[in-house]
């Protein structure tokens, strides 16, 4: 099945969303928003899309402004509280939080873009921008005014049922054979979706294919990759502060890790009210003999808070970055390794959990799967990679660089 995405949502109020002046104000707009999210959660994976009430909710509520720059009327609290917003709705609804997560950390990647750029997009308060930072298919080519881009296609967009814009990543063939990767900024007008995403879990987040068919892409629609990852993209000139100088690659997966950390917490919540239910009719020669169950429910609690800590950290270090702050490859690496390392702990977590509901857990009508589900299918995001990460790490640390047999010496922080 496919169609055209249509842009113009009669349903959603035109009205600006309001500023959120702190942390504290963003976290108790989400608490408000919660009992609503988890009641529509089985709804949200039947539809295999967030239901547009949610999605209007939260955009009235401003909190896809988190790092929105001020400039465009948003609240710029940074990825601190990005972080702690998206766990908060993702432990209500992990498909939730995933498309809250998305849509909201990419007007933090549109604010690098050109000025007119940035005044396209926002023009309109209430916009949402969808990505594929790797966009297949047939490459763009370079034109007179910027670029032309036919036949290109990729999987994994989620939240496009819900954007007005999509940021797709491509590579650049110039005239004298040299190539780069650009990330160039399309209306979603002008793409089609494939309604492909059926999936073990995440199923809410409406991650379908796209394809873009024929599309002209002005020169102030694109930015280089290269200019991202240093801090140097066009658009960062135009706010005050570090926040929009970092290099997007070691702080974008900041606006998706909420999702597993929401989705590891709803699943603790659920195997602590489901353990005690147990456990309360058993007589206490029988509650001894459930001390395993207990060991493993303390030991999630533990890995639960140790990781957001470890993230939480990464995020205020990034924005309290004073503007001219380049982090070397080590601190990068460091935070990628963060970032996977917290993933696949909470998944382990989540997994133990999971083994000790027992056969009870292997029903559809039983709630800790659907969390179990979520889990694994989140930490399977490549920037969550494991392997990936901890290779780059331990080059990084130990002054390897990726040609065997040389280096530079191993890091050393002063």
């Amino acid at each position: 099945m496919s169609g055209n995405i249509d842009t113009v949502d009669a349903a959603v109020d035109e009205a600006a969303p309001p500023i959120l002046a702190s942390r504290e104000e963003a976290l108790a707009a989400v608490e408000r928003l919660r009992e609503g999210i988890a009641a529509r959660a089985e709804q949200t994976e039947r539809d295999r899309m967030v239901p547009e009430e949610t999605i209007r909710e939260l955009t009235d509520a401003g909190l896809f402004g988190i790092v929105t720059p001020r400039l465009w009327g948003g609240s710029e609290l940074g990825f601190a509280t990005l972080l702690e917003v998206q766990t908060a709705i993702a432990s209500a609804c992990a498909s939730t939080g995933w498309v809250y997560g998305v849509l909201a950390g990419h007007t933090w990647l549109v604010a690098l873009f050109s000025e007119e750029a940035q005044a396209e997009v926002f023009a309109d308060a209430r916009a949402r921008i969808a990505s594929l930072i790797r966009f297949g298919g047939q490459p763009p080519e370079r034109v007179e005014g910027g670029f032309r881009w036919r036949g290109g296609s990729g999987r994994f967009c989620s939240g496009i049922d819900h954007s007005q814009w999509v940021l797709l990543g491509g590579t650049v063939t110039e005239d004298d054979g040299t190539s780069e990767q650009w990330y160039m900024l399309v209306p979603a007008s002008e793409l089609e979706i494939i309604d492909d995403w059926h999936s073990v879990g995440l199923k809410g987040t409406g991650s379908k294919s796209i394809v873009i068919k024929d599309a002209f892409i002005p020169e102030h629609r694109a930015v280089r990759f290269a200019d991202l990852g240093s801090g140097r993209a066009p658009g960062s000139e135009l706010h005050p502060g570090g926040l929009y100088r970092l290099a997007y690659d070691s702080v974008w997966p900041l606006s998706l890790v909420g999702a597993v950390v929401g989705a590891a917490r709803g699943a603790l919540a659920e195997f602590i009210a489901a353990t005690s239910r147990r456990l309360a009719s058993l007589s206490s020669l029988q509650q001894a003999s459930n001390g395993p169950a207990l060991v493993r429910l303390a030991k999630a609690a533990a890995q639960l808070d140790a990781m957001t800590g470890l993230l939480l950290n990464d995020a205020r270090v990034a924005d309290s970055a004073p503007e001219g702050t380049v982090f070397s490859p080590l601190d990068r690496a460091q935070r990628s390794r963060n970032l996977a390392f917290a993933a696949q702990q909470l998944r382990a977590a989540v997994n133990e959990l999971y083994e000790s509901a027992g056969g009870s857990g292997v029903y559809l009508s039983a709630p800790l799967q659907r969390w179990w589900r979520d889990v694994n299918t989140a930490a399977s995001h490549v920037a969550f990679t494991w392997d990936l990460a901890s290779v780059a790490y331990g080059r990084a640390v130990t002054g390897v660089n990726a040609v065997a047999g040389t280096g530079t010496g191993p890091a050393v922080r002063a």
